[in-house]
């Protein structure tokens, strides 16, 4: 890392290549996840470069610039646990890996950024022996009220080794929402490998690229995220580990999710005909192998900004009140790229704690819990949060029996 906490990625992340076109321009932004206190708001906030490049090589699509995990994960502010939806998805996620495995015999998993400990909690600890690696101080105490055995520490190969010499190697590795988060995807992948049983399975979940082109939410792109995948290129990667690919799934997770399952090079049997219908469908309908697709894609995304601008442009002018439903990671980018700020939105809710009583990176919202709600009675929120916008509806009934309305912003924009 340079002397300014980032670097300029000069080569593709999944293949080497080093003719890399910029799709997306994004300007610059604050970090996702760096919610002031109120002592910091008059400090001067750090920005950083949020440009998206696409490989000619291998198609993968990537941030230009790559910030110091530290500078991210070290305090981190997100909770699994937060929402219902996430817990329902976490269930099922660990019934599907108990029904591959279908073992009499106990198992160990690792599971690599474990956060707060809520996915491994589905995992029995009578049946399994479960381990969780997270780089994050404040997050050890949540997975110990759940009796999860979690290390503090970021997941690197040199780190694998220290690992494998106290644990042993690993039936099952999991790995959410993480690969994105990686500075060194090789040096990652190196790690697993080193860690996993010779019939064990890798599983991980990344942001699915065709979900954030087809719904337009470029709001999925931030410093946390280096990488947007689709399948094709990371079939290729996994090889280079003597690790394949043996089958996937689209869920709905984090807006639109892709979830791979990979082995040990001829260790399982691989589901050729789904996987080949996958690439054809990403590469002739979602064509994400193309540049101009992106391109295509930015415009939309103007159209988006100026469309919702003119919206509370105009209640703003009615003297309307509104105020936001969830301070996500994502809505620092749609903030600040769509100029958002404190004088438009009067207040966000939030149902994690650890952001209530702080305010929104680079446009300084306050944030409250959601009894704010029905304290101030605002006329209209814009839920932020719209990858989960129905249960937030179904959540607050009672703010539509005292008139207020819900704009959702995407896929497409919505006043109910």
């Amino acid at each position: 890392m340079s002397k300014f906490d980032y670097k300029h990625q000069k080569k593709c992340r999944l293949c080497d290549n080093k003719y890399l076109s910029t799709v997306i321009n994004l300007n610059k932004t604050p970090l996702a996840n760096s919610f002031l206190k109120k002592k910091e708001l008059k400090k001067k906030e750090k920005y950083y470069p949020l440009k998206v490049n696409f490989c000619k090589k291998c198609a993968h699509l990537q941030l230009s610039h790559i910030v110091n995990a530290k500078s991210m994960f070290d305090d981190y502010l997100y909770l699994t646990n937060t929402s219902k939806q996430n817990l329902d998805h976490f269930k099922n996620y660990a019934a599907k890996i108990k029904k591959i495995m279908n073992s009499k015999h106990k198992l160990s998993i690792l599971d690599i950024a474990s956060n707060d400990g809520t996915f491994l909690k589905f995992f029995n600890k009578k049946k399994y022996n479960r381990l969780g690696i997270e780089p994050a101080k404040n997050l050890s105490k949540f997975s110990k009220k759940l009796g999860i055995s979690q290390i503090q520490m970021y997941f690197t190969f040199n780190n694998s080794k220290i690992i494998k010499k106290k644990f042993g190697k690993f039936n099952i590795i999991t790995a959410n929402h993480v690969c994105a988060h990686v500075s060194d995807l090789n040096d990652f992948f190196k790690g697993v490998k080193n860690l996993l049983d010779i019939n064990g399975i890798f599983v991980f979940e990344v942001s699915y690229l065709g979900s954030v082109i087809k719904q337009k939410t470029f709001d999925t792109i931030y410093h946390e995220h280096a990488d947007y995948h689709a399948l094709k290129p990371l079939i290729q990667f996994v090889k280079r580990f003597r690790l394949e690919i043996f089958d996937f799934e689209i869920v709905k997770a984090q807006g639109g999710s892709l979830r791979v399952y990979t082995c040990n090079l001829n260790s399982k049997k691989i589901n050729k005909e789904k996987i080949k219908k996958q690439i054809f469908f990403e590469k002739n309908n979602l064509k994400l192998f193309q540049s101009s697709t992106y391109r295509i894609f930015e415009k939309k995304i103007i159209i988006v900004k100026d469309k919702l601008n003119k919206i509370l442009d105009k209640l703003k002018k009615e003297k309307k009140e509104i105020a936001g439903y969830g301070a996500a990671a994502k809505t620092t980018t749609l903030l600040n790229y769509f100029n958002i700020n404190k004088n438009t939105i009067n207040f966000i809710v939030d149902d994690n704690p650890l952001k209530q009583n702080r305010y929104t990176p680079g446009t300084h919202i306050p944030i409250k819990s959601s009894k704010e709600i029905y304290k101030k009675k605002p006329d209209f929120i814009i839920i932020l949060a719209w990858n989960y916008a129905s249960h937030i509806i179904n959540l607050h009934k009672k703010f539509k029996k005292i008139k207020g309305k819900f704009i959702i912003p995407f896929p497409k924009i919505k006043i109910l």
